[in-house]
């Protein structure tokens, strides 16, 4: 019985929607239905300025793009940078300069 009721309630509100989508006139419809696109169009570059912000932020420290080039790798520089940073890394454990701790890379 609980969940006729609730089909009901939903009957009457998508009835009562349509009683007041058909009670506008035509000008005032047509000005409804313009803002589709416009809604769309901005959920749409909302989403895509924060998706790249969090992208932006989680690269951040690793020395990445969160934007890749167009041939969909990093910029030369970077990947240039990166590997000396391994290199360097790397000799300062060979020469004794750090000592490796646990939790460490």
């Amino acid at each position: 019985m609980g969940g006729n009721s609730f089909k009901n309630q939903k009957q009457t509100l998508w009835k009562r929607l349509c009683q007041w989508w058909h009670n506008k006139e035509e000008a005032e419809q047509k000005r409804l239905k313009s803002f589709i696109p416009l809604t769309l169009y901005t959920i749409a570059v909302i989403y895509g300025v924060i998706y790249l912000s969090i992208l932006n932020t989680v690269n951040r420290g690793k020395g990445m793009d969160a934007i890749k080039t167009w041939y969909g790798g990093d910029r030369s520089q970077i990947v240039k940078v990166l590997k000396e940073e391994e290199e360097y890394l790397g000799n300062s454990f060979k020469k004794m300069i750090r000592k490796r701790v646990s939790g460490g890379r």
